[in-house]
């Protein structure tokens, strides 16, 4: 997908027209609608599989914000956490792994990865019109870690507001709902921070400075969250085009 016009999105090799668009890219790519930008971050969070640790029944997620999550997979123990914004410094898998050194020292790790998640201003996700400027778009993002749950929720409204249905839910999750929180400033200023400072990369998407994660070898933007390889191809959006390497 490189653009959408009018009722037309435009691939490289096709133009499909449709009466109604649904925008469901993780992060939204569309800047000129909706302010994406400034009412999203991406944040990251890492996993570790292990083997010869406690079977436990269920699934756990401690009190604290920034907590780890625990549950088992037939013999395999998986602990999550770490989580902290994408492009800033974050323990990636070291607070797990320390934390499975403690309490399962005789664990063995068989396999880790991480996640990437759209957070939004106030931890809902926005479901509805791309913006009250575009009636035939639609979006479903910002599901703030829960994506099992929210794309089915996401879903059914969706599909309602296309058929024009009245859903009970529909101003709750609006896309255009009011922006003043907390988050919006934080967001500003990670923003103009990252536009200012230097670095010998520059993130596609909208200039920002990019730091190098050499935990997972990647170019991240602390602005929204576009990750690119050490060739500098895109491995998550909102970016669209590579790196200049």
């Amino acid at each position: 997908m490189q653009r959408i016009e009018d009722n037309t999105a435009i691939t490289e090799n096709a133009r499909i027209k449709a009466d109604k668009i649904v925008i469901a890219t993780h992060f939204p790519f569309i800047n000129k609608h909706g302010l994406y930008p400034l009412k999203m971050f991406q944040d990251r969070s890492y996993v570790i599989a292990c083997k010869d640790a406690q079977k436990i029944n269920g699934m756990y997620i401690d009190e604290s914000g920034k907590g780890l999550s625990f549950r088992s997979y037939n013999d395999i123990l998986l602990i999550g956490g770490g989580s902290h914004r994408t492009g800033c410094e974050g323990s990636c898998w070291s607070k797990i792994e320390d934390f499975k050194d403690k309490h399962y020292p005789d664990a063995k790790v068989i396999y880790r990865w991480a996640a990437q998640d759209c957070m939004t201003l106030d931890n809902f996700a926005y479901i509805g019109k791309y913006s009250k400027s575009t009636p035939n778009l639609f979006v479903v993002t910002g599901f703030n870690k829960w994506g099992m749950t929210t794309a089915m929720s996401g879903a059914e409204l969706i599909a309602d507001l296309i058929e024009g249905k009245t859903n009970d839910y529909a101003e709750l999750f609006s896309p255009s709902r009011s922006m003043l929180k907390p988050q919006l400033f934080i967001n500003s200023g990670y923003a103009v921070s990252n536009l200012l400072s230097f670095s010998p990369k520059r993130c596609t998407h909208l200039g920002c400075s990019l730091k190098w994660n050499k935990a997972e070898h990647s170019w991240d933007c602390a602005c929204h969250g576009s990750r690119y390889n050490e060739a500098g191809s895109v491995i998550n959006n909102p970016a669209q085009n590579d790196l200049n390497i």
